[in-house]
């Protein structure tokens, strides 16, 4: 978690903050593999989420120092 990504489905770069089986989630998630990836901008903004399949790292993926062990620093 932390490491920036790309979401092949939206085109768009993100932080990723979690990624959870859909089972856990209390939502309509609408996703069509078992895993949803929550992703947000890494300026800061609204949350996402992308079926984890979705989800690719560039070979060097940035830490960014907002996100701690998979938690956003308050």
């Amino acid at each position: 978690m932390g490491e920036e990504a790309y979401d092949a489905a939206s085109g768009r770069v993100g932080v990723l903050q979690a990624v959870c089986h859909v089972d856990d989630l209390i939502f309509d998630h609408r996703m069509p593999g078992p895993r949803v990836a929550f992703l947000r901008p890494a300026e800061g903004g609204r949350e996402w989420m992308t079926d984890s399949g979705n989800v690719k790292f560039p070979e060097e993926a940035k830490k960014h120092p907002d996100v701690y062990d998979g938690l956003r620093r308050e």
